[in-house]
């Protein structure tokens, strides 16, 4: 029988090792359909907005249904800086999982900008969460 991870350990796993390291940041200047293949071609449904290197925003798929095309807005000319969400919840990478887990669940969002010395080095997800918890149920920590 494979020994499953306590609770406590699983909780106490920190951010930085979880998560995705390879950001694609976008410009405030972008257009939402600029975003849209942006979307398609990363395969990533939300990225943080910078400008010269510090986070000011965050965009997401749902943003372009919510606050463009539902509102009428047009596409081809609504810029990132109309419809971002500005000054985005973030956390460090030092951050455990409980303590990501709890900003998400309180501010009813799916992910969270990782920022350390003001610069985005990361973007931790519900789903990494998710994928985490799979890999440490199947996983002997015996050795």
């Amino acid at each position: 029988m494979i020994p499953k991870m306590s609770v406590e350990q699983f909780l106490s796993a920190r951010v930085g090792d979880l998560m995705t390291k390879r950001v694609v940041a976008i410009d405030a200047s972008m257009t939402a359909n600029e975003v849209a293949r942006f979307i398609v071609k990363h395969n990533v449904e939300g990225f943080p907005v910078t400008e010269k290197g510090r986070l000011i925003g965050i965009v997401t798929g749902w943003d372009l249904l919510t606050k463009v095309l539902s509102k009428g807005l047009n596409p081809k000319t609504a810029k990132v800086q109309e419809f971002m969400t500005p000054s985005p919840i973030t956390c460090s990478p030092d951050y455990t999982v409980l303590q990501a887990a709890k900003l998400m669940a309180n501010h009813g969002i799916k992910r969270i900008p990782v920022v350390e010395n003001g610069k985005v080095v990361g973007i931790f997800t519900s789903y990494d969460v998710t994928v985490y918890r799979r890999i440490t149920d199947y996983t002997d920590f015996s050795h």
